[in-house]
């Protein structure tokens, strides 16, 4: 089968290797197709805690049951799946075990023709998503859903701020969100990112290169009860400007300051909550999927490439001028 494998000389190409044979327990997938997440830049840039290559990358993917394993139903076989984007998030929902790994390094990802999976990894893929929609949903609709539902309590009028609405996690948040009933504001470098966000629902947005940005947010918004945060500020006080008490900080990225700091009493007084979170997992992912196909949600896709073309998106990633998802199509 053909997949796109890193190896130890950052080398990234397209190469034949040995199809997997699905082991008891498991299903053997055929990708159709594939979205790519800044974890593969950050893997091929060597940036990413215990390395083991090569590898395959990709964590997020959708396609066909073609093969299954002993002790697996052959039942199952032409079914069209998304898969979960990771592995061992362990039995306690409020975090996952120490062994939890998201697909693509070390184990094989999703940027290849085929994979095997188990058989528990995975949901019925709604009719109404394309391929490119089903593959761009896991990590990023994910981990915006917990995000909301578990971490942030969104309920129907709740004030939210999304950072960074040009990623993955911010579209499919401000989505999410939307559906639930919050007003949603947003924050970009990018007059244009800003001005998309409010044409498909935000109510309003901010500038973060500007000079008081986070006073004309407060003006906008007249007090933020939740912020869905992946580029915290190295100065977490900039965001007391517009919060209001009992407010949460819901951090899923480090896209911004690596450290922050914030006025301890400023915090505690307010009730302010900051809290971390990753992923999700796989009881989340069935509810987030339900939930989607409920209210018909669809991801936003930035532009669609041949799995041949690998390399040529992974560059469009990298310029960050993307608004939604890139999607590879691996096979047909």
């Amino acid at each position: 089968m053909k997949a796109l494998v890193l190896h130890s000389d950052n080398k990234l190409q397209i190469e034949e290797i040995s199809k997997p044979i699905p082991s008891k327990g498991e299903v053997l997938l055929r990708i159709k197709s594939a979205a790519l997440n800044h974890r593969d830049l950050w893997i091929q840039k060597g940036m990413y805690p215990g390395l083991k290559l090569p590898c395959i990358l990709g964590g997020d993917g959708a396609g066909v049951i073609e093969q299954v394993g002993d002790a697996v139903s052959e039942t199952l076989i032409g079914k069209e799946v998304i898969i979960y984007p990771a592995y061992d998030w362990g039995d306690d929902e409020r975090a996952s075990s120490r062994s939890f790994r998201v697909l693509g390094m070390p184990d094989p990802g999703t940027f290849a023709e085929f994979i095997s999976i188990p058989q528990e990894n995975f949901v019925e893929k709604p009719s109404y998503l394309s391929w490119a929609e089903a593959a761009a949903m896991p990590i990023a609709g994910l981990t915006a859903w917990r995000a909301l539902k578990r971490h942030g309590e969104v309920k129907q009028g709740d004030k939210i701020l999304i950072t960074g609405i040009g990623g993955g996690v911010a579209q499919q948040g401000l989505a999410l969100a939307l559906t639930m009933g919050a007003k949603v504001f947003v924050t970009s470098s990018s007059t244009e990112k800003i001005n998309k966000a409010i044409s498909i629902g935000a109510s309003g947005g901010a500038n973060y290169k500007e000079d008081g940005w986070n006073l004309k947010l407060k003006e906008l918004s007249e007090g933020i009860d939740m912020v869905l945060d992946s580029s915290p500020p190295e100065n977490l006080d900039d965001y007391l400007k517009f919060m209001n008490y009992g407010g949460r900080i819901i951090s899923y990225g480090s896209t911004g300051s690596l450290r922050t700091s914030f006025h301890i009493s400023k915090f505690f007084l307010r009730h302010i909550q900051f809290i971390g979170t990753a992923m999700g997992s796989p009881n989340e992912f069935k509810e987030v999927i339900n939930f989607m196909e409920t209210h018909k949600i669809k991801p936003l896709i930035h532009q669609e490439f041949p799995f041949e073309k690998a390399t040529e998106a992974l560059e469009i990633l990298r310029l960050g001028k993307q608004m939604g998802k890139i999607v590879l199509h691996i096979s047909k």
